[in-house]
């Protein structure tokens, strides 16, 4: 009797712990093109994780033109970056002229040059005062002239971290040290659990008929 116990508690835990365990390192997929974006027509800037870059997608054409840039704050130069594609084979486009246009109180364009990779071009935009500027980017490829829009721009000094940013981090650092806690102590169970259901079986063997 004591063995059928300990196996019905075993076979209630393992799944538990299984799925616990799955909840805790599962990490968030998402599937994007050009290391961090998606195909489609205009969208709205994500922040790319891990390395504080806003991406910027939008459709020109047949090309998906995509901008990468940090957080651009005021007075200060910011190094970008363009990604030129064919929207339906994800093709990079080399060898087209680039033009990155800001418009603002006043217009504003810069050229891009081509960087180390096919469809990869570099442009650096000059310091720019606080406020909202309409980026845009002008391609000129084989003949072609075509214009991707992004909506707004914010030019605008970085946020400081607040306290709250950081009681947010100390919860979430509390959260996963108690996940850790818990698996270690079901663990410690199972693996004591496991000399019990050994023994039981052996029992149950070698027990006369």
């Amino acid at each position: 009797m004591r063995f059928i116990q300990t196996a019905q508690m075993k076979s209630k835990l393992l799944p538990t712990l299984i799925a616990f365990l799955f909840i805790l390192t599962a990490p968030a997929q998402f599937v994007f093109a050009h290391g961090g974006e998606d195909h489609g027509d205009q969208k709205a800037p994500v922040v790319s994780k891990g390395t504080n870059m806003i991406v910027r997608v939008a459709r020109a054409g047949d090309l998906e033109v995509v901008i990468k840039d940090p957080p651009i704050e005021p007075d200060k130069e910011t190094a970008a970056r363009v990604f030129i594609t064919h929207f339906a084979t994800n093709e990079p486009v080399s060898g087209a002229k680039v033009v990155v246009v800001l418009l603002g109180s006043t217009p504003i364009e810069v050229g891009a040059v081509p960087g180390t990779t096919p469809g990869m071009y570099e442009v650096k935009l000059p310091p720019l005062p606080q406020g909202q500027y309409k980026l845009a980017a002008r391609i000129e490829h084989d003949g072609e002239n075509e214009t991707a829009e992004y909506g707004s721009l914010a030019v605008a000094p970085l946020p400081v971290s607040s306290s709250s940013d950081l009681a947010t981090w100390a919860r979430t650092a509390l959260l996963i040290l108690g996940g850790l806690t818990v698996l270690a102590v079901l663990g410690a169970f199972i693996y004591r659990l496991l000399p019990t259901t050994r023994r039981g079986r052996i029992k149950g063997e070698v027990a006369p008929a």
